[in-house]
């Protein structure tokens, strides 16, 4: 069974609060992620919020500062639990991308996505509960 350290996408893009709606298309499409964590400009970089393709599907102000867009609902797992606990807790806050965590530092993000990708590269033998009709 895959762990969620290697399912995550890692290293981690990230950008500020000042950073525009504009450049965060350009940088989400450049490293083809569909999430960005926002930090503050401080030394330390605290992680404000976070942004997601979906987030930014509606605005039309490419000049808006991302922190007007950015959901600040953050959801952490650690990179050695298990994916169903990831799997839960996406469904549970009705997320699509959690922080990956190793002790206290990000070091990756998992999406939904890459949790369907498990799901989908397993035989259908090892899937009982689906079938076709």
């Amino acid at each position: 069974m895959k762990t969620i350290k290697q399912l995550m996408s890692s290293p981690v893009v990230m950008a500020t609060v000042e950073t525009t709606v504009g450049k965060l298309r350009e940088l989400m499409s450049k490293y083809d992620v569909g999430a960005v964590p926002i930090t503050d400009e401080g030394a330390d970089a605290e992680i404000m919020g976070i942004v997601t393709d979906t987030d930014l599907r509606n605005v039309k102000d490419s000049t808006l500062p991302v922190m007007s867009v950015m959901s600040t609902k953050l959801c952490y797992v650690n990179n050695d639990d298990s994916t169903a606990t990831a799997a839960n807790l996406m469904l549970k806050n009705g997320i699509h991308h959690l922080l990956v965590k190793d002790q206290e530092k990000i070091v990756g993000i998992l999406s939904s996505v890459d949790l369907l990708e498990l799901v989908a590269s397993k035989p259908f033998s090892f899937q009982p509960h689906l079938f076709f009709v």
